[in-house]
C-alpha cells in the first residue's frame, strides 16, 4: 500500500498494528499468533470492519472473522444478561392455595393449586369438607 491508500489509523487498530508488526519481527518460524493479538485484532475488526483489519494487519479474514466472532460471545457472556423482565405493577401474582383434608382414620390429601384453578378451590374444598360428590 502506498499513501495515498492507507486508511487512517488509530485506537485499536493503531495498537493491533504495532503488536503485529512486534510479534513478526520476532518470531520464531511457524509460530501460532498468540492470544493477546488475536484479541486485539478482534476488537479491531468490531470497529473497523473484518475485512479491512485483516486486510491492514495482514491476516486471513475467515480466521479473524472466526476469532472476533468468538471474542463477541466471550464478551456477551462476560456481561450477564441484558435485557431484564420485571412484572407489570398491575399484574397480580399467581395465586397459589393448599386444600387438606384428614379423614377419621387418618388418611389425609393434600392439594396444591395454582393460577386460575384458585378460583374452583373453594367449591371443591366445599365438596370435600361436606362430603358431597
Amino acid at each position: 500500500m502506498d499513501s495515498k491508500t492507507k486508511p487512517a489509523v488509530a485506537g485499536e487498530l493503531a495498537e493491533a498494528k504495532r503488536g503485529f508488526d512486534q510479534w513478526r519481527r520476532n518470531r520464531k518460524r511457524r509460530r501460532r499468533i498468540p492470544d493477546r493479538l488475536w484479541q486485539m485484532a478482534a476488537k479491531a475488526a468490531a470497529i473497523h470492519g473484518v475485512q479491512s483489519t485483516a486486510r491492514w494487519l495482514g491476516l486471513n479474514s475467515a480466521r479473524l472473522k472466526q476469532r472476533a466472532d468468538e471474542f463477541v460471545q466471550d464478551q456477551t457472556s462476560q456481561e450477564g444478561p441484558r435485557f431484564l423482565e420485571l412484572p407489570w405493577p398491575g399484574a397480580s401474582a399467581v395465586a397459589e392455595c393448599f386444600l387438606e383434608v384428614e379423614a377419621q382414620d387418618g388418611r389425609k390429601l393434600r392439594i396444591q393449586l395454582k393460577g386460575e384453578a384458585t378460583g374452583q378451590a373453594l367449591a371443591l374444598g366445599r365438596m370435600l369438607w361436606e362430603g358431597e360428590g
